[in-house]
C-alpha cells in the first residue's frame, strides 16, 4: 500500500507539472494580455507606458522563462495576484473554492444515495415495470440539457410558484444556514439528476452481472436473506465501477458546473475559470485549473484505494489474482 501510494503521488506530481506548463503555455499564447487590456480601459496609456508595463510583470520575457518563474513562486506558496480581484489570486480564489465545495458535497451525497438505491431495486426487479420505469427515467434524466432543465426549474419554482430564489447566493452574514439552504435547491437538483441517472444505470448493470456469480448462488443456497445477498454480497463488487465514475466525477463538479453555475449566477469555480480566463487574469486561472486537476487526481487515487478495500482480490500496484 504505501509504495502503491507513494508511486501515484509521485505520478500526480509530474502530471500537475506537465499540465501546468501546458496550461501556462495555452493561456500565453492567447490574444492580448492584462497590459493590452489595460491600455484599452484607459486611453492616456501610450505604447511606452504599455512597454514599460509589459518590462514590469515579465511579459516581454520568453514564454518558458516566465513558466519557471511562476512555478519558483508557486512552489513557495506564492501564485501571483489577480488582476480582475486586485488581491492575491488565492485568496481571491477561496470564496468561489467554499461554494463549489458547498453545492459538490450536497449534490454527490445525494446523486450517489439515490442512484445506488435505485440500481440495486432495478436490479432486485429486473425486468419488471419498476425496472423499465427506473430504466426509462434514467435514460430521459441523462438526456435533460442542464441548461434546459434549470430554466425549467427556474420557471415552475422561482417564477410561478415563487417558493425558491432563482438564483445568485445569500450574504454571508444574511439568513444563515436556512438561506443558503434555498439558494442550493434548484443548482443542486439540476446537477443530481443526470449524475443519478448515470450512477442508477451503472449499478443496475454491474449488479445484475455480479448476481450471477457463483459464491451469490451460494450464499443463497446457505439461507442468506436477500437483503443480505444484495448489500453485504453483491453491492461491494457492484459498487467498483460507480466509485470510479464517482471519482471522475468529483474532478468535473469541483471545476465547477460552468452551465449550472452561469443560470443560476451561483458564484463558484466554474463561473471564476470563465470569468479569469475571458479577462486575461492568468494567475487566477492558472491556479483554479490546477487545482481541479489536483483534486481529479487526488479522487482517482482514492478510488483505487477503495476498490481495494471492497474487493479482497485486488491487490494495489499488483495484478489482480483471478
Amino acid at each position: 500500500m504505501t509504495r502503491f501510494l507513494l508511486g501515484r503521488v509521485v505520478q500526480a506530481a509530474a502530471t500537475l507539472a506537465l499540465l501546468s506548463f501546458l496550461v501556462f503555455a495555452l493561456i500565453g499564447l492567447m490574444p492580448g494580455d492584462p497590459i493590452d487590456v489595460m491600455v484599452a480601459g484607459d486611453p492616456r496609456l501610450t505604447s511606452e507606458d504599455a512597454a514599460r508595463l509589459r518590462a514590469l510583470y515579465g511579459l516581454d520575457r520568453p514564454l518558458v522563462e516566465r513558466y519557471l518563474a511562476w512555478a519558483g513562486g508557486a512552489l513557495s506558496g506564492d501564485f501571483g495576484y489577480s488582476r480582475l480581484f486586485a488581491r492575491p489570486a488565492a485568496s481571491a480564489l477561496w470564496p468561489a473554492l467554499l461554494n463549489t465545495l458547498r453545492l459538490l458535497s450536497v449534490a454527490l451525497a445525494l446523486a450517489l444515495c439515490c442512484g445506488i438505491a435505485l440500481g440495486i431495486l432495478a436490479a432486485r426487479r429486473a425486468r419488471s415495470r419498476t425496472d423499465y420505469a427506473i430504466n426509462l427515467a434514467a435514460f430521459a434524466g441523462i438526456s435533460l440539457p442542464a441548461f434546459w432543465l434549470g430554466l425549467l426549474l427556474i420557471i415552475l419554482f422561482a417564477v410561478t410558484l415563487g417558493w425558491l430564489p432563482a438564483g445568485g447566493a445569500p450574504p454571508p452574514d444574511q439568513g444563515g444556514a436556512a438561506a443558503m439552504l434555498r439558494h442550493m435547491l434548484l443548482p443542486v437538483a439540476t446537477l443530481c439528476v443526470a449524475h443519478i441517472a448515470a450512477y442508477a444505470r451503472y449499478m443496475r448493470g454491474a449488479m445484475l452481472e455480479v448476481l450471477e456469480e457463483t459464491y451469490i448462488r451460494t450464499a443463497r443456497a446457505k439461507g442468506c436473506s436477500t437483503r443480505r445477498v444484495l448489500l453485504a454480497h453483491a453491492l461491494p463488487n457492484a459498487a467498483m465501477p460507480v466509485i470510479t465514475l464517482a471519482a471522475l466525477d468529483l474532478g468535473t463538479l469541483f471545476s465547477g458546473a460552468l452551465i449550472t453555475e452561469t443560470i443560476f449566477a451561483w458564484p463558484g469555480m466554474g463561473k471564476l475559470i470563465y470569468e479569469a480566463i475571458m479577462g486575461n487574469d492568468y494567475n487566477l486561472a492558472l491556479l483554479a485549473l490546477l487545482l481541479a486537476a489536483a483534486v481529479t487526481l487526488a479522487a482517482n487515487i482514492l478510488a483505487d484505494i477503495a476498490q481495494a478495500l471492497l474487493d479482497p482480490r485486488v491487490r494495489l500496484g499488483e495484478a489482480a489474482e483471478p
